[in-house]
């Protein structure tokens, strides 16, 4: 489901996103959405991240723990 939001941005960055959104070949909405859509993966990976960072961990844990952030950096997050 899409849902329109307005947005208030500077000029000057709007223009740099035109001009990147025009190099991809997509228009300026798929653009910022594809973006923000990889912003947000991006902040759930440090998150967890951070958060396996206050565990205490055995060896094999740890070992366990970083297999599994290596498989999840390897997929794409679904937002």
């Amino acid at each position: 489901m899409v849902e329109r939001v307005t947005i208030s941005m500077d000029k000057k960055l709007v223009e740099e996103l035109k001009n990147l959104a025009r190099k991809e070949g997509v228009s300026l909405s798929k653009f910022i959405a594809k973006s923000l859509e990889e912003f947000v993966i991006e902040q759930k990976k440090k998150e967890a991240g951070r958060k396996l960072l206050n565990f205490k961990l055995s060896k094999s844990e740890a070992e366990q723990a970083l297999e599994e952030l290596s498989r999840m950096r390897r997929e794409e997050w679904k937002v």
